[in-house]
């Protein structure tokens, strides 16, 4: 049975970086995504203009210090790009997991959550002033609350709730039933139960929809990964195919 959200204790959201390795472990219930020893729960997703022909089969990130993962930009002897995306497709949920920006150029990359809502991966350390495009944001919509960046080459630690929005039986959307979304960034909370009715960024023309994937983003930067899971409402368990 999984663990609801309510039943967290203070230690599941501690900072990873400040506990002991245990606390690393996903809780009880939680749907490992990646934990160093493979892909099993990836598969490539390449939007229209990074790859019209649909044609990627293989998974070209690697597994880089033993339990990380980073894009490889070349692929049978060719430049080209790609995203990961979660096989599964999932609810409402609260998701866990830790980057590293490299130590050169800007560190650029994502997460995308619900229907393609992207929160910002950037090397935004020490900025006085955040924009729709720095590290934290909900890209293009809603900048951080705060400035929570930790500089290059330290690991960093993503925690987000999302409720998805509720589709009605006509298929409408009523504003007071749009998707919410609340964000710690290195344990410090940057977005606070924001409801996602706009849908200004340039993925609005994806649809609402009570499911939907996870999705790592390669901007041509070599950002590392690690340690992420989910853990799902329980209210949203039966949804699942």
């Amino acid at each position: 049975m999984a663990t609801t959200f309510a039943s967290l204790s203070a230690e599941d959201w501690a900072d990873p970086g400040q506990q002991s390795a245990s606390v690393l472990l996903p809780p009880d219930g939680a749907v490992v995504l990646f934990d160093g020893s493979g892909f099993d729960a990836w598969k490539p997703f390449s939007f229209q203009w990074i790859n019209p022909d649909d044609d990627q089969r293989q998974i070209q990130w690697r597994i880089v210090d033993g339990n990380a993962m980073q894009i490889e930009f070349e692929f049978d002897g060719k430049r080209r790009k790609q995203f990961l995306c979660t096989k599964q497709s999932f609810g409402d949920y609260r998701l866990h997991l830790e980057f590293q920006l490299p130590s050169e150029g800007s560190g650029n990359s994502g997460v995308f959550f619900g229907p393609l809502y992207e929160l910002q991966i950037l090397n935004s350390a020490g900025k006085d002033k955040l924009g729709l495009g720095d590290c934290g944001a909900i890209y293009q919509i809603r900048e951080p609350d705060v400035n929570a960046a930790r500089p290059p080459g330290v690991w960093q630690t993503i925690d987000l709730v999302y409720e998805a929005a509720k589709i009605g039986g006509n298929g409408f959307m009523a504003e007071k039933d749009a998707a919410r979304v609340s964000v710690w960034l290195n344990s410090t909370l940057i977005h606070d139960d924001v409801k996602l009715s706009l849908r200004r960024n340039k993925y609005a023309a994806f649809p609402e929809t009570p499911l939907s994937p996870i999705v790592l983003q390669e901007h041509g930067s070599p950002v590392k990964f690690r340690n992420i899971w989910l853990l799902e409402s329980t209210s949203t368990l039966d949804q699942n195919p």
